[in-house]
């Protein structure tokens, strides 16, 4: 069965690019690659492996053994005369993909870059090319290296994105699973790693070799920590927190308690510091779960709307429906008025069946198509597909008289609240930058603060 070979979308750059330059001339630039390859490569993983970035990717026995190998046929393949130009696309993508999966900063490559399109040019130099042809050349050498790194960052990128989707699904597969039993359960694990610490290092300190516990990385805490817990919390700042614990328990405490442990008074003291480093542990899982709890579900613990972190994916998304289908959309940007003193008159509770009304009121209002999100104390986004500018003013001003005719509920004994909002509004002007239309509605929100409150102000 024969294998039907690939079809390889050339960019229009790529077209027609090779035949502007002096075969001759590609001929002698290959050459002098061909034969400088080796120390080409060996200059470029020189160069890469000092920056302390990469130097982690790319460990020396394997520069050694199979990427220096690698680039010095890259090299020779991109200048070699007679290299299909959708085979030369095709290896600058998969290189880019190479790339994106192991985690190669881009700009580092192209540092790389630089530092090989000057080597080569000096090597070319070396041969006391007439002067006309190393120019051609150099400018050869120069625009065929920046479409192999255009190609590969076109390629990087896409990958990563993919990487960054599947790591998004990764996260909502762990949000459909019941986050409150996986947060005490790891609590338990956390308790049993500390049980069998306190076992080995203390009460059967003497005891045989089976009761020593793996280090904390090998317990089951340690493991999902290390292997889940650091994919779902990325970025937290307690997973440094809690490492930090944990190397401090059994670098510091444990032996302590080791030495000490027929010394009882002393022993008391040190496992009571070591008590409190696991309930510190404790409580920055629970925080850490509990953010996670209310913020990746991606909705606002009080009034359920959507809440800040989607904003910026629902605005991009409208801008490229609205580019591509010459559309246009509009953003509201909605404060309740004075809402400390709301706070103040109704207390804590009746503020959040203040925003819980006034949220409930703006998704009655706006169409099934229409986003709605609470980004603030007292402050919301409505973003308007398919609109205009007559509508826009239409929907602010009629949510603004519905907000200032409802009542507030408040707690028991308290009479009902009135309320109102101010309400900048901005129509997408076809700037890319979702940031632009979001400043304008701030700026139009200001305006009607300005003004008096209780108003409605349309952005330029």
């Amino acid at each position: 069965m024969s294998v039907r070979p690939k079809i390889v979308d050339v960019p229009p750059a790529w077209s027609g690019f090779l035949g502007e330059f002096n075969p001759v001339l590609r001929h002698q630039v290959a050459h002098s690659v061909d034969a400088n390859a080796e120390a080409l490569a060996g200059a470029f993983y020189e160069h890469m492996l000092a920056e302390p970035r990469s130097a982690g990717l790319l460990d020396h026995e394997v520069v050694n053994r199979r990427l220096h190998a690698s680039m010095a046929r890259w090299l020779r393949a991109l200048f070699a005369p007679g290299t299909p130009v959708p085979e030369l696309v095709l290896m600058q993508r998969r290189t880019g993909e190479v790339h994106a999966r192991i985690g190669v900063p881009m700009d580092l490559v192209a540092q790389g870059a630089r530092l090989l399109k000057r080597e080569i040019v000096a090597r070319l130099a070396e041969a006391s090319l007439p002067r006309a042809e190393l120019g051609e050349a150099v400018q050869y050498v120069y625009e065929m290296m920046d479409l192999a790194i255009d190609a590969i960052n076109e390629a990087y990128v896409a990958n990563a994105n993919r990487m960054a989707r599947s790591d998004e699904a990764y996260r909502l597969f762990f949000l459909h699973q019941d986050m409150m039993a996986e947060r005490e359960r790891q609590k338990s694990q956390l308790l049993e790693w500390a049980h069998q610490i306190l076992m080995a290092g203390y009460w059967t300190a003497d005891g045989p070799p089976g009761l020593v516990p793996a280090a904390h990385s090998s317990s089951q805490f340690g493991l999902w920590l290390q292997h889940k817990g650091s994919i779902l919390f990325e970025g937290s700042p307690e997973l440094e927190r809690i490492g930090h614990c944990m190397h401090n328990i059994e670098g510091d405490w444990l032996p302590q308690l080791r030495r000490a442990r027929h010394q009882h008074a002393d022993a008391r003291e040190i496992v009571t510091a070591l008590n409190q480093r696991i309930d510190e542990i404790k409580q920055l899982l629970t925080s850490m779960f509990d953010r996670y709890i209310e913020a990746e579900d991606g909705r606002d613990n009080v009034t359920r709307l959507l809440n800040r972190r989607y904003f910026p994916s629902v605005a991009k998304r409208e801008i490229a429906l609205a580019q591509s289908q010459r559309g246009c959309f509009a953003l509201l940007a909605v404060d309740i008025d004075h809402f400390d003193r709301v706070r103040e008159t109704v207390g804590a509770d009746g503020a959040d069946a203040a925003l819980s009304d006034v949220a409930a009121l703006m998704l009655d209002s706006v169409r099934a198509g229409d986003f709605v999100f609470r980004i603030g104390d007292a402050r919301f986004l409505v973003l308007l597909v398919d609109t205009s500018k007559e509508a826009l003013s239409s929907v602010a001003e009629g949510l603004r008289r519905q907000v200032e005719a409802m009542r507030v509920r408040a707690p028991a004994g308290r009479a009902r609240l009135s309320i109102t909002v101010s309400i900048g509004a901005a129509l997408w002007d076809g700037h890319p930058d979702y940031q632009r239309l979001l400043d304008r509605a701030d700026s139009a929100l200001r305006e009607a603060q300005v003004g008096g409150h209780n108003r409605c102000c349309v952005g330029a």
